[in-house]
């Protein structure tokens, strides 16, 4: 078996998983669903989907555990599969995307009512940074999907340019490029909106 000049916690996890303890597979679980959760939900923009994709990912990593081989970080593999998960579920997708900005409705019950923090902004602030959040996860969504899957790792999941190549499959080069075209684009999207 063919192993790095180090070893991380997580690769621990997932060799000791392939020998056949199962619970190592709940744990490396348990601390990357809400990474792949967040990623997919940027990506796809539809929580029911992302809560799919999230389970896919890992149904995927479970059958892959005679195949693993720690030929790299365990979260560049993570994220591969998730990358492609989220692609291959974009393309049964209808073009359209849900906005993550949309309402969840709780029952009257749920939380308590709590006095106004004087130090909050105030229902107008809180409504224009709405309104731009809502703006600006629009214009990314309509990036082509190679320049969203960029931005998302580079932006939101802070990656290095060299660990989003890894997972695009790309050069570190491509992922400049892609970055440099999707602020172009989101650069001319946003300028009307940011003139006001």
């Amino acid at each position: 078996m063919d192993r790095m000049d180090f070893i991380d916690e997580d690769i621990e996890l997932m060799l000791r998983f392939q020998s056949g303890d199962e619970a190592c597979f709940e744990r490396l679980a348990e601390l990357h669903k809400d990474r792949v959760f967040n990623m997919a939900c940027r990506f796809l923009g539809d929580y029911q989907e992302a809560e799919d994709t999230t389970q896919e990912v890992f149904l995927k990593i479970y059958r892959a555990k005679n195949i693993y081989r720690p030929q790299a970080k365990f979260t560049t593999w993570l994220y591969i599969i998730c990358k492609n998960t989220c692609l291959k579920a974009l393309d049964k997708k209808h073009p359209g995307t849900v906005s993550l900005d949309g309402i969840i409705e709780l029952e009257e019950d749920a939380a308590p009512m709590q006095a106004a923090d004087p130090s909050s902004p105030s229902p107008v602030d809180s409504m224009v940074d709405s309104e731009a959040a809502s703006v600006i996860k629009a214009a990314i969504d309509s990036l082509p999907p190679s320049q969203r899957m960029a931005v998302i790792l580079c932006r939101y999941e802070r990656l290095s340019y060299e660990e989003a190549a890894a997972v695009m499959l790309c050069s570190v080069k491509a992922v400049k490029s892609m970055l440099h075209r999707a602020r172009v684009g989101l650069k001319e999207k946003l300028a009307a909106y940011f003139k006001k």
